[in-house]
């Protein structure tokens, strides 16, 4: 039987202890992890690249589209105010004062001997300004408070001028469209009365009456 004997074993032997170095086994390990930590470095930094230029896009959009959005949003804004005045308006139309009515009442409350010589009105608006929700507070919308004042300047010719006087006024009181819109106390007031007078030989004493009809709130805008 033939004897082989190998020559290089040494040589081989110390090659094979070589592979098996650990220290070299953990540089590879080592270089191989830093790879993969650059590698994905760099593959979040490509991320990030094209995440700003998706926002930078998105942001020159915007500003292309900003100026249009701001028109249209004060258009709209424009147009909402627009008819909330056009709702006031027409609220203060349809619910405004009816002077006819007034005026035709005077016609079904003579008295004997009492002569209107002037019949003056006075209407104020009042603007009593809202405000904004605040902690445990609602809004409070802006209102109109509508204020109306008749003045009446007569004169009793009566028998013994001065006595209607107090008679005219009651008069008044009572009638239904008076009651229906006068104030509920203090609604007509004997503000003057004058010291019997002559004209053309006739006595009578100037009086002035004053009217005060309910007060109306109405809001500016629904």
């Amino acid at each position: 039987m033939p004897i082989r004997i190998n020559l290089l074993a040494e040589a081989q032997a110390a090659e094979e202890m070589r592979r098996k170095d650990p220290v070299k086994r953990a540089a590879w390990i080592g270089g191989f992890v830093v790879f993969v930590v650059l590698l994905s470095a760099a593959t979040l930094q490509f991320k990030i690249i094209v995440a700003k230029s998706e926002v930078s896009g998105l942001q020159r959009n915007w500003t292309s589209i900003e100026k249009q959005v701001k028109e249209i949003n004060d258009h709209r804004n424009n147009a909402r105010e627009l008819e909330q005045k056009l709702s006031a308006l027409n609220q203060f139309t349809t619910n405004r004062m009816l002077w006819a009515s007034a005026l035709n009442a005077f016609q079904y409350t003579p008295v004997d001997g009492v002569h209107l010589v002037r019949v003056h009105a006075e209407q104020t608006f009042t603007v009593n300004e809202g405000s904004k929700p605040a902690a445990g507070a609602p809004a409070k919308p802006t209102t109109v408070t509508e204020k109306t004042i008749v003045t009446i300047d007569g004169r009793d010719f009566s028998s013994r001028p001065g006595d209607q006087v107090p008679r005219f006024k009651q008069t008044l009181a009572t009638y239904p469209y008076f009651e229906s819109v006068l104030q509920k106390t203090n609604k007509i007031q004997l503000t003057s009365q004058t010291a019997p007078q002559m004209e053309f030989g006739r006595s009578f004493v100037g009086f002035e009456l004053k009217l005060f009809f309910e007060e109306k709130e109405r809001h500016l805008y629904e």
